[in-house]
């Protein structure tokens, strides 16, 4: 009984993440959902009470994760800066960690960053970009250089900090294969990190 429960939860939530990827959560309904899961409406409110409660489950835990992998980053950076290492390899560290999303999840950081407005993730993509953001910052307080001379230098890092993800999420979005993902995201990196170290230099 419960791996059939398991079963059909799994066929809710395959069938969710395509409705919400395709028209976004203001658009996806829970008959529709219901219909693509090939189960009735009311079987499906035996496992989620509301559109809202199922599209939690879903982006919640790559939510999560998208910002541990910042966090640990940040202080891994932090410690390798104060022994003497590059702050700045945080990024190649974010984006392998990433890379090895599976099909569903990169599938659900596209809706959380593309397709979640009207819930509470709706400024998920907003909150991404701070994360490097703060990694930048820290690289232009420790090693000084050009960036600093600029008078509004906060403005400089957002742009670079916005490039940098949404040219990750444009990348993951597209995904062709891991060695594509992986050569694409090393061009990205290798475009950033040049830069970045002139500006910090």
């Amino acid at each position: 009984m419960q791996k059939l429960k398991e079963q059909v939860r799994n066929r809710i939530i395959e069938a969710a993440v395509n409705e919400f990827s395709l028209g976004g959560y203001e658009k996806a309904s829970m008959r529709d959902i219901s219909k693509a899961a090939g189960i009735s409406v009311s079987n499906t409110y035996n496992y989620y009470r509301n559109k809202e409660e199922l599209f939690e489950s879903i982006v919640k835990p790559v939510y999560e994760t998208v910002k541990n992998i910042f966090r640990q980053s940040l202080v891994q950076s932090v410690q390798k800066l104060s022994s003497g290492g590059n702050t700045l390899a945080f990024i190649d560290d974010i984006a392998g960690k990433i890379n090895q999303f599976d099909v569903r999840q990169r599938k659900i950081l596209f809706i959380l960053t593309e397709k979640s407005s009207g819930t509470r993730y709706e400024k998920s993509k907003e909150e991404m970009r701070a994360l490097p953001r703060m990694h930048l910052e820290e690289a232009v307080r420790q090693t000084g250089g050009a960036v600093k001379e600029v008078a509004n230098r906060g403005y400089i890092l957002d742009i670079i900090a916005e490039n940098f993800i949404d040219g990750l999420l444009k990348i993951l979005t597209d995904y062709h294969d891991p060695a594509w993902t992986e050569a694409n995201i090393k061009t990205l990196l290798a475009y950033h990190l040049n830069g970045i170290k002139a500006l910090t230099g």
